[in-house]
């Protein structure tokens, strides 16, 4: 018997290099710290806290280390797809801070074609990554698959989920939908997404500016 696995969907996990990481975590701070308005810092108990309003955080705070970081492995997860690893013209990124409580519903970053997060402070308990199944609405449809259903595996599964660790980055196909659980800590979560552009034309950045360029 042959068992093939179909239009399977990459979501790579890694570790940072540690001196890129920490380069890039002592300049997070400096920023919160001096630069961040106070009236960002107001609680919003169901939204992530924070964003870098430019869509070029790790620029902005010159974070050269870890931007050759992302490229390096944007490359080799475009390798991995098959595609060109120089079909990219550009990554945005964007700082996010989820206070206690906050969260994050399910989306997607439409429009990229990779996008990825790593993480610079996770107190325990403040909140998985989820990746749904894009099979799931299709699913649904059959009342009878909760019922008779005997274990989840690969196959069955509703969603995947990733506990947050300092130093990892999570990098997906911008399409597949994810959400974040919510923030049972007392402490918050300190993480920096990105998505990467194909190309930059008129119809991609209209997409962008009614989209916004958020998520996890």
């Amino acid at each position: 018997m042959r068992i093939d696995h179909a239009f399977p969907i990459p979501i790579v996990t890694l570790d940072l290099d540690k001196s890129a990481l920490d380069d890039v975590h002592k300049k997070v701070c400096t920023y919160v710290k001096e630069k961040m308005p106070e009236s960002k810092q107001e609680k919003n108990k169901l939204l992530t806290t924070y964003y870098h309003d430019n869509k070029n955080f790790l620029g902005t705070i010159n974070a050269i280390p870890i931007l050759e970081e992302i490229n390096k492995h944007v490359r080799g997860f475009l390798e991995l797809k098959g595609l060109n690893p120089n079909c990219y013209v550009e990554i945005t990124s964007w700082l996010q801070i989820n206070q206690p409580g906050s969260l994050f519903n399910r989306h997607d970053h439409y429009g990229a074609i990779v996008s990825g997060v790593f993480y610079l402070e996770v107190p325990e308990n403040s909140g998985n990554l989820k990746f749904h199944n894009p099979l799931e609405p299709r699913r649904a449809s059959d009342v009878f698959f909760d019922r008779i259903r005997k274990e989840e595996n690969q196959y069955n599964y509703d969603f995947i989920e990733y506990t947050p660790k300092v130093g990892e980055m999570i990098m997906f196909e911008s399409w597949l939908q994810h959400s974040v659980e919510i923030n049972k800590s007392n402490k918050d979560r300190l993480s920096v997404s990105y998505n990467v552009w194909a190309d930059v034309d008129d119809t991609v950045k209209k997409l962008r500016n009614e989209r916004g360029d958020h998520g996890s």
